[in-house]
């Protein structure tokens, strides 16, 4: 029988146990504190607007692509229309 991937058996004694804070005990944050977590929300916010303007920039971009096939077939279409009448109006004789 493999006994390798038996359990350990479980006390209570080393279970995890979460300190209890009063508030009679809370502190006040220090200036460092207070300017280090200025500076993370500040990264947060710059990270966040600059990854709204690269989607802005890729959707603007994928928008002007498709308008760009968009009228290259629109083109195609006005040149073959105008060869195609272009045949007929000239008839070989």
């Amino acid at each position: 029988m493999n006994t390798s991937l038996t359990r350990a058996p479980q006390h209570t004694a080393s279970a995890f146990s979460v300190p209890v804070v009063e508030p009679s005990a809370e502190r006040r944050l220090g200036p460092l504190d207070r300017l280090s977590l200025r500076l993370g929300v500040w990264l947060l916010v710059r990270a966040a607007a600059r990854a709204d303007e690269a989607a802005r920039r890729a959707a603007r971009s994928a928008e002007t692509a498709h308008l760009a096939r968009h009228n290259a077939l629109e083109r195609q279409q006005r040149e073959a229309d105008w060869q195609r009448l272009a045949m007929h109006a000239h008839r070989p004789f």
